[in-house]
């Protein structure tokens, strides 16, 4: 019985919307409320206001709006939550592109896929074949599965993420390029300001044999006692084993709990991942080996 009386009481409490307040709009890309900026979380059934950032509004096939990321700096959790279980006034929140989780090791045809669908819902360059390519569903499945076959299968470019991703440039009216680094401090400088400015980066480098535990946690509000995996690929430190490649898209910038932070599209993922901007490219990490790509 009171099992029962508690599950009555908890599904009455997530009944209610989550309040959140913009204290402080930042700045993003196209978006006058970016990532990062300062919010206030009031949730249910807890009479304590918690202080907290606003990471992004997730939108799915183009147009639809799917949930908001609202992180808890008093919880250090991440909360997934559906527009209908929110309470927060209107304004021009920064879009981030919904994945689909990979298929099998495809992680470079999703990144490259998921770097034009980023731009195009950005809004801010290419041409008519890039916004017609990705505002329909037939559109969005074709250029996946062409980027899928162009770098693991097709022979012109195969593997050269930077010979696939000038094609696609000119297709869409952009200008496609790569980056390396020698020195860490040079590298996060640079993807760094280029999220900020709109400008996805997609990063493709070596990891090590272990994985990394991110100091947020992630969780769908809908589901209160599933807490998502919070497990993170980086690229690999200079000494460590060579465990084989991977490609990722950094969508935005921001600070939390006294770090720099990045943004992070990984399809190995259906929801977003969050660097520390320090651990992921600073220190001993192996950065000449790192490739930054960019469309603009």
């Amino acid at each position: 019985m009171i099992s029962l009386i508690w599950l009555v009481f908890s599904n009455l409490a997530l009944a209610e919307p989550v309040s959140v307040q913009v204290d402080q709009s930042i700045p993003q890309g196209p978006s006058r409320i970016g990532v990062g900026s300062p919010i206030t979380l009031k949730f249910p059934g807890d009479s304590k206001a918690h202080t907290g950032e606003f990471l992004g509004q997730l939108v799915q096939n183009g147009t639809k709006l799917d949930q908001l990321m609202l992180l808890d700096l008093d919880r250090s959790r991440i909360f997934l939550v559906n527009r209908s279980d929110l309470e927060i006034p209107r304004g021009d929140f920064q879009k981030i592109v919904k994945l689909y989780n990979q298929v099998d090791g495809t992680c470079t045809g999703y990144a490259m896929n998921d770097l034009f669908q980023q731009i195009s819902l950005n809004g801010m360059v290419g041409n008519t074949q890039l916004k017609q390519t990705f505002s329909t569903e037939k559109g969005r499945t074709q250029f996946l599965v062409r980027a899928i076959n162009d770098y693991y299968i097709a022979t012109q470019h195969r593997t050269s993420i930077r010979g696939i991703l000038s094609a696609y440039g000119k297709e869409f009216g952009l200008k496609c390029g790569m980056k390396t680094f020698t020195d860490t401090e040079s590298a996060e400088s640079y993807v760094g300001r280029k999220v900020l400015a709109g400008t996805p980066v997609l990063i493709a480098f070596n990891v090590g044999p272990n994985m990394y535990d991110s100091d947020l946690t992630i969780a769908d509000y809908a589901k209160p006692r599933t807490v998502m995996d919070r497990r993170l690929w980086l690229p690999r430190k200079v000494g460590e084993r060579n465990s084989g490649g991977h490609s990722v898209l950094a969508v935005a910038a921001f600070q939390a709990k006294g770090k720099n932070r990045l943004l992070m599209l990984d399809s190995d993922w259906a929801e977003p991942r969050v660097w520390d901007l320090d651990l992921a490219l600073g220190g001993k990490t192996a950065v000449s080996e790192i490739e930054f790509h960019v469309c603009e």
